[in-house]
């Protein structure tokens, strides 16, 4: 495995879940990470882990605040990583929201636009701007790692927007991966299943409102019930942890793997096997 020591990577929803995982791992890797997200309580408290578990590592952080749905801040991001280190040499994006099973009835223009907007649309929009560093990169290809999910593989994993949205995002995966692969640039998606994560709770707290029950009372939203998410030693059925998906970037982002390139890796504890 290579190292990723000297590399500048820019790091989109860096503050919880998989994000914290993905920089903590690169940073300990030797990697000069730029990272992004809305949250000012999430990122003190990844600031003060990372003072405490990786005390020699944080000169290698820049930390910048801003909303990826602002274009003013998106291009805040982008600037401050051509001006710092005139490079980017992985842009990672692990920003995403749920739109608590929200069938299309009960999914208003509100809900609809914002889940497209962080999960597709200002992914593109942060990626298209990116671009011009990434395809300026000299030596092993630069690489974009998209988090995708199960939801872009099944039709029955979340609400209309959430399924849509991941769907999406795979396409333009896809597609990128196809247009610049001969500038020595790679594009892969990391598809989770269910993570032991804050995104849940983001949505609730966003849409309290939201109903994620059926009309029997059932529950919706049940990441457990009758899904193989994968065993422990002992047998015991379980989630997956946000660690799990960080693993999974940092193998694509490894410069012995080169010739993975348009590809998902699906880390879901046998989720889509059914």
């Amino acid at each position: 495995m290579s190292s990723m020591k000297g590399k500048v990577v820019v790091l989109v929803g860096c503050a919880s879940g998989m994000g914290a995982a993905t920089l903590k791992m690169l940073l300990a890797d030797g990697a000069t990470v730029i990272g992004f997200d809305n949250n000012r309580d999430n990122m003190a408290d990844t600031l003060e882990e990372i003072s405490e578990e990786l005390p020699e590592f944080k000169g290698n952080l820049e930390m910048v605040y801003g909303d990826v749905t602002s274009s003013e801040d998106r291009s805040g991001l982008v600037a401050a990583a051509r001006e710092k280190y005139g490079r980017i040499d992985s842009l990672l994006y692990v920003a995403g929201v749920l739109d608590l099973m929200c069938p299309a009835h009960k999914t208003d223009d509100a809900l609809w636009q914002y889940v497209m907007d962080v999960n597709c649309n200002d992914c593109f929009y942060l990626v298209r701007d990116c671009l011009p560093m990434l395809l300026d990169h000299e030596g092993p290809a630069a690489n974009v790692v998209i988090v995708g999910s199960v939801g872009g593989l099944y039709g029955s994993t979340a609400g209309a927007a959430y399924v849509t949205s991941k769907h999406a995002v795979l396409g333009l995966a896809r597609n990128l991966a196809w247009s610049y692969h001969w500038r020595n640039l790679r594009v892969n998606v990391v598809n989770p299943g269910a993570i032991l994560s804050g995104i849940l709770g983001n949505a609730m707290e966003k849409w309290p409102d939201r109903d994620i029950m059926d009309s029997g009372g059932n529950e919706l939203y049940n990441v457990r019930g009758g899904v193989s998410l994968g065993c422990d030693a002992d047998g015991n059925t379980m989630m997956g942890t946000p660690e799990d998906i960080a693993r999974a970037i940092l193998f694509l982002l490894d410069d012995d793997n080169a010739y993975v390139n348009g590809a998902q890796i699906t880390v879901d504890g046998g989720w889509t096997t059914f």
